[in-house]
């Protein structure tokens, strides 16, 4: 298995502490997001020469901190202009040539039972949500529904719905994180999909329930896609054990939970 961390957004709420660092290197509590993050990975037999970051907005400090490790930095020289999906896409080549990839946004913390779980699935196509989320967008805004998103899973827990505005919490029925995998036939569909999303821009044709381009594709985008071209994605549950540094008043959540 390979792991793909998405690292190359600005992280412009973060600001000023993304002055002079990416998002996934700011720091909570004396250790950086990404620290963390690779930790829990090695603590699950994750290696580095089997992880890929995929940087933008201040690669040079990724590469310099990783440049005596076997871990992989690849640039999303366009990261400006891009978002989740065409960093994805920098790791084509690499993916093309696997058949088991989990991908990881660079801006969450979570705990090794979390990894656990989605590395104990057996599915194609697997992506972790929490079912715990209500308590915790509680904390981080006034109305969790200003930031929610749906989330709609059947009776086999196979997802519905993901990734679109909402103003009933019936159809937040959990909340995507940012951490999924695909494998065998599963990662094919995924990579076809996605050359498809980039086809269909290029011809001014609409996506999947989004008036986004391919450029601008966010990963739940092309998840909603893949749902609503019949393919099977599986909810993992967890219930908490994971944190999303957003802006500075996460910072702050997290840092008041997390030691």
């Amino acid at each position: 298995m390979k792991t793909i961390i998405l690292a190359a957004g600005q992280g412009t709420r973060l600001r000023p502490l993304t002055d002079d660092r990416p998002k996934c290197l700011v720091e909570v509590n004396g250790r950086s997001i990404l620290e963390r993050q690779l930790d829990t990975m090695h603590r699950c037999g994750i290696v580095d020469e089997d992880i890929t970051i995929i940087a933008g907005y201040r690669g040079d400090v990724l590469q310099d901190r990783f440049k005596d490790t076997q871990i992989k930095i690849i640039l999303n020289e366009n990261y400006e202009t891009t978002n989740m999906v065409c960093s994805l896409m920098c790791a084509k080549s690499i993916m093309e040539k696997q058949d088991d990839i989990l991908i990881s946004y660079g801006d969450i913390i979570y705990h090794e039972t979390v990894l656990k779980k989605i590395l104990a699935s057996t599915e194609e196509s697997s992506v972790i949500v929490d079912d715990g989320w209500y308590e915790y967008w509680s904390a981080r805004c006034e109305n969790p529904l200003d930031d929610a998103e749906t989330l709609m899973f059947d009776d086999a827990d196979y997802l519905t719905e993901i990734g679109q505005k909402t103003t009933e919490l019936a159809r937040v029925q959990s909340q995507y994180i940012g951490l999924m995998r695909f494998r065998q036939g599963g990662l094919k569909t995924m990579l076809a999909l996605a050359k498809e999303a980039e086809r269909r821009s290029a011809n001014n044709q609409a996506l999947w329930r989004t008036t986004r381009t391919y450029q601008k594709m966010y990963m739940t985008d092309l998840l909603q896609g893949l749902i609503d071209e019949g393919n099977k994605l599986k909810a993992v549950h967890i219930n908490r054990g994971w944190f999303e540094i957003d802006d500075c008043e996460d910072l702050k959540v997290v840092e008041s939970q997390l030691h």
